[in-house]
């Protein structure tokens, strides 16, 4: 038989499903999922001998697939969105002839498909779409782009423990736009992966001029997308980002949203145990939000959980969201993650979340994210309260030394 397929976050879905009980499997163990990776025609002869492809449903005796070919549906900017693909149920070999007529068939379906998206677009007059997402490019070709930092402090010392890096867009001569008016439509078109590379890229930069001036900079969180994650070159990038001065702790930490729990594969959790092996750390943005999470938490590779704003706005007015709270807080320490609460905003909030014994809060309360001037600022204002603090310790044992020394004198 032969098919379309098309492969999601999650799962592979069959445009063609004539010959198999199924129009969709997990993305797992799909065969389209790793042909779309490799980026040319996957053929494999036997799926019955093949230990990944072996746990494919279709291989089992429902449908008893054997062999499998697929050619990638590449669009004309280099995004896969899944294969033109051929199965049969017993083993075989594809000639070249045959392989190069399969990735001839692709580039008619993909033409077809474009064709398709264009026509729908100009019945619809979606020019108001096409016009932000040319915006969105010119902003990238003209660094339109920026960083705002918000700082994460200690519930139990007060001092400050970190930063969060925030994008924010600012086209010439306009006001700054907010990440949810534009992060969508980048994530969408898949712009993300170039745009989160830079992100990286400037927290570094920014971090090291820190640094450069003798500023103690704390380790700086960037927000990861899934996109970004998928790709088979995210850790490249990540070591390249962090350079060749490597430490214990590095000075960049991921936060991924709680929806990758929900794509608990091999791929993922190989990719945030490398994450942690370079010395980052890995948060869960917006906890509580999503489904299923228990079921994974335990056993992916990461340090923290950041409760979502939402249930920490209403925490002081539901008894509902304050269980969920204290609950969430509750498991991470069971499970020794540290537990950060996001959108604190008044003095209520932040004293039950201490009684709480949340580890670090994030909020208007204490900031607003702000540009890297600000940031010297305040890490220039942190540094002086530790000088007074050490001078102070220094002043204090000074006395309590002169005073042994004269208790001594008057005993001799």
């Amino acid at each position: 038989m032969a098919a379309v397929s098309f492969v999601d976050a999650r799962r592979q879905w069959c445009k063609a499903n004539l010959g198999i009980p199924m129009n969709e499997s997990a993305r797992e163990s799909a065969f389209c999922a790793r042909a779309i990776q490799g980026g040319d025609v996957l053929v494999v002869r036997d799926a019955l001998e093949d230990e990944y492809f072996s746990k494919n449903p279709l291989v089992g005796e429902a449908c008893n697939v054997r062999f499998y070919a697929g050619a990638p549906l590449l669009t004309a900017d280099g995004h896969a969105l899944g294969t033109v693909c051929v199965l049969d149920v017993v083993p075989r070999d594809l000639s070249p002839e045959q392989q190069q007529g399969l990735q001839i068939l692709s580039r008619h379906v993909v033409a077809q498909l474009e064709l398709r998206r264009r026509l729908a677009n100009f019945a619809r007059g979606d020019t108001s779409r096409q016009a932000a997402i040319a915006s969105l490019r010119r902003a990238i070709a003209d660094h339109e782009f920026l960083l705002h930092y918000q700082p994460k402090v200690d519930m139990r010392t007060g001092r400050l423990a970190g930063f969060e890096a925030l994008i924010r867009w600012k086209p010439a001569g306009k006001s700054l736009i907010e990440p949810a008016k534009f992060i969508p439509l980048l994530e969408e078109t898949g712009l993300i992966v170039e745009v989160g590379t830079w992100v990286m890229q400037q927290a570094m930069i920014d971090y090291r001029d820190w640094t450069a001036q003798g500023l103690n900079a704390p380790p700086i969180a960037v927000n990861v997308s899934p996109h970004q994650l998928r790709q088979p070159d995210f850790i490249e990038r990540l070591e390249s980002v962090l350079g060749p001065e490597g430490s214990a702790r590095a000075p960049l930490d991921i936060e991924i949203t709680e929806g990758v729990l929900l794509e608990k594969t091999e791929d993922i959790v190989s990719t945030l145990q490398a994450v942690r092996s370079l010395g980052a750390q890995v948060s869960i943005d917006d906890f509580g939000t999503g489904y299923s999470s228990l079921r994974y938490l335990a056993h992916l590779p990461i340090d923290t959980l950041k409760i979502d704003r939402s249930f920490i706005l209403a925490m002081t007015e539901d008894a509902d969201d304050m269980a969920i709270v204290s609950s969430i807080i509750a498991l991470a320490h069971g499970l020794d993650l540290k537990v950060v609460a996001e959108g604190v905003e008044t003095e209520e909030q932040r004293k039950l979340l201490r009684l709480l014994r949340c580890d670090e809060m994030q909020g208007f309360l204490n900031c607003r994210p702000m540009p890297k001037n600000n940031v010297e600022e305040i890490l220039r204002a942190e540094c002086e309260a530790i000088t007074q603090r050490s001078l102070h310790t220094l002043d204090a044992g000074q006395h309590e030394f002169a005073e042994r020394r004269f208790t001594r004198k008057r005993m001799r």
